[in-house]
């Protein structure tokens, strides 16, 4: 009688994307020149475009921060991930979230997009990984694994 040795699971790294950069950049501009180019007839509607123009801006940088140069505190900078799609998260600041991936996660080329639950809430968690976030080898292992994990779960 032979015993199988589960596998280890895979611990990767995030890094900075400067394709999450770029399109975050192109997607908040658009977003603020629509707004500057709606029609306004009087003082108080430019005065509430150009708040708008503000608010649209600080949350461009916060985003960039959070998923294109992962320097903010909540932004995610390491996964381990298991063969029974059991997930731990950890953010730049030290905090550790646990859960379990679940089957609405997208796994393609160039991005994939984990959804978990952590344990002991209802309210998922969703993270996006870009293919320049991490190396070349580790970004296949990861899609792989996410793969094979949703197929056991559907056979199941």
């Amino acid at each position: 009688m032979t015993c199988m040795k589960a596998a280890a699971p895979l611990c990767i790294g995030l890094g900075p994307s400067r394709f999450a950069g770029v399109l975050t950049s192109a997607s908040f501009i658009a977003t603020a020149a629509l707004v500057a180019w709606l029609p306004s007839e009087s003082a108080s509607a430019s005065v509430l475009k150009a708040l708008a123009a503000i608010v649209i801006g600080a949350y461009a940088v916060g985003t960039l921060r959070r998923w294109s140069t992962r320097t903010a505190p909540s932004s995610i900078v390491s996964i381990k991930l298991s063969v029974d799609l059991r997930i731990a998260l950890t953010e730049r600041c030290g905090r550790r979230v646990e859960g379990k991936v679940l089957p609405d996660t997208y796994v393609g080329g160039w991005l994939t997009t984990i959804v978990m639950r952590p344990d002991g809430t209802r309210v998922s968690r969703r993270v996006a990984i870009l293919y320049d976030m991490l190396a070349v080898d580790d970004f296949r292992r990861l899609r792989v694994l996410l793969r094979l994990g949703k197929e056991r779960e559907s056979n199941a």
